[in-house]
C-alpha cells in the first residue's frame, strides 16, 4: 500500500495490478490443468474398459456358434469361456468403481500371484481370434511374482491387443508369449513377440509416452499405463523391434522370494 500519488505510488499501483493479473492467470492455468487431467483420466479409463470388450465379444460369438453346431461340447466350452469373461468383467467393474469413488485408476493391491495363470487366462480370452495364431512357451507352471492380479490382466490384455493390431495385415500372423528365468536366478523375463509391422526407428524413443500412438486408432495410453504399473512394483519393460519384421516386448519381474 502506498498513499502518495507520486512516481513510487505509480510503480506500486502497476505492481499491484500485475499481481492481480498474475493471480487471475494462475487461476485460469490451474483450471486448464485440472480439465486436462480429467480428460486424460477419462481417456485412460475408456481405454482400459474398451480393451477386453473385443475378445469378450469373440468368446460369446464362439459360444453361440458351438451351441448351434456342436451342442454336445457346449457345456465344457461354456464353463471355460464364461470363467474368463467373468474375470474380465470383474476387472472392468473394479475400474469403474475406483473411478467413481476417487476419480482415478486402481492403485493396486500387491500379492503373490502366478503369472502363468494370468497369461493362460488372457490367451484363452483371445484364442478365438481366427486371424492370428497365439502360442505360449513357458518354462514353468509356476512363475510367482508380487503384483496386482487385475493390473497384470490389463498388462497382458494391452500387449496382446497391440500385437493383434500390429499383425492385422500379415498373412500368417503369429504371437508368442515365452518365459525364462534370469541368469542370476533372481527374477523372470516374459516376452511377448509378434511378426507384425514393427516400430519405425524414429518413433521408438516415444513408445511409452502418454498419448503417443503409432496407429490410427487408440488413445496412446496403454503402454504408458503398463510402464507406470511396472515402475510401481519394481518391474521393467523394454522392447526390440524391426520395421516390417515384428516386435518383442520384454517384461522383467523380480522373483517373489528373491
Amino acid at each position: 500500500v502506498w498513499e502518495s500519488n507520486d512516481e513510487v505510488g505509480k510503480l506500486v499501483s502497476e505492481y499491484n495490478s500485475m499481481i492481480e493479473k498474475l493471480d487471475t492467470s494462475a487461476g485460469l492455468l490451474a483450471k486448464s490443468e485440472r480439465e486436462m487431467a480429467w480428460r486424460e483420466m477419462a481417456k485412460q479409463v475408456a481405454h482400459e474398459i474398451k480393451n477386453p470388450l473385443t475378445p469378450m465379444k469373440l468368446n460369446l460369438q464362439y459360444l453361440q456358434h458351438v451351441m448351434k453346431n456342436d451342442p454336445k461340447d457346449f457345456e465344457e466350452r461354456f464353463t471355460k469361456a464364461s470363467n474368463n469373461i467373468i474375470e474380465q468383467i470383474d476387472t472392468l467393474a473394479n475400474i469403474a468403481t475406483e473411478f467413481s469413488n476417487f476419480a482415478k485408476l486402481p492403485t493396486g493391491e500387491l500379492e503373490k500371484i502366478n503369472l502363468v495363470e494370468v497369461i493362460n487366462s488372457t490367451v484363452d480370452l483371445f484364442e478365438k481370434e481366427k486371424k492370428v495364431k497365439i502360442s505360449t512357451n513357458l518354462h514353468s507352471q509356476e512363475i510367482m511374482v508380487t503384483a496386482d492380479r487385475e493390473q497384470m490382466l490389463r498388462v497382458f490384455n494391452n500387449l496382446l491387443t497391440n500385437a493383434l493390431q500390429a499383425t492385422s495385415e500379415v498373412k500368417e500372423a503369429h504371437i508368442q508369449i515365452s518365459s525364462k528365468e534370469k541368469e542370476n536366478q533372481n527374477g523372470y523375463i516374459i516376452s511377448v513377440s509378434d511378426n507384425g509391422c514393427g516400430i519405425p526407428e524414429k518413433l521408438k524413443q516415444n513408445i511409452f509416452t502418454p498419448n503417443f500412438i503409432t496407429k490410427s486408432t487408440g488413445s496412446g495410453l496403454g503402454l504408458a499405463m503398463i510402464k507406470n504399473i511396472f515402475d510401481t512394483i519394481g518391474a521393467t519393460i523394454y522392447f526390440e523391434s524391426e520395421e516390417n519384421k515384428g516386435t518383442v516386448f520384454y517384461l522383467e519381474f523380480i522373483k517373489e522370494d528373491a
